[in-house]
């Protein structure tokens, strides 16, 4: 009898590749697994994100000095409240996981564990929907709408 595999299966094989590059980061900075993980799945890709938020909000000022229409002006400020909610946030996240390192990383394993029971799957499969899938469709998306307000 052959083994049904799952959607869930495949997700192990990209966790499992992110966990060897995290364990090489660490390796190479001379830092734990736990406190890798903290590095750049919550310090930098939150930064990132943050960053990439003000992207669009960038992009509007750029066309509200070019051409200084009441259009750009709303949009630049309804830009800098969504960067506004991106810093809100980064600021919450960087206060619930809080150092050191251990407590922050325990905190957030159990908090993906919640979810994973929450959505009916596995651990591996949030971390990769959150810190994957989320991080790049949320940057991309804000660099996307930057480009797009470029181009008008």
């Amino acid at each position: 009898m052959m083994k049904r595999t799952r959607l869930i299966d495949f997700a192990l094989l990209p966790f499992c590749l992110c966990v060897v590059v995290l364990i090489l980061l660490a390796k190479a900075f001379n830092l734990t697994y736990k406190q890798i993980s903290v590095v750049v799945n919550l310090w930098l890709q939150g930064a990132f994100l943050t960053l990439s938020g003000l992207a669009p909000a960038a992009a509007a000022v750029y066309k509200l000095c070019a051409g200084g229409s009441l259009f750009w002006l709303v949009a630049t400020v309804l830009l800098l409240a969504y960067d506004a909610a991106y810093i809100y946030g980064f600021i919450r996240m960087l206060r619930h996981y809080r150092l050191p390192f251990d407590d922050a990383f325990q905190l957030c394993v159990n908090d993906l564990e919640k979810l994973a029971k929450r959505w009916h799957t596995t651990y591996q499969m949030v971390n990769l929907i959150i810190f994957v899938l989320l991080f790049l469709v949320l940057s991309g998306a804000n660099f996307g709408l930057a480009y797009y307000i470029t181009q008008l």
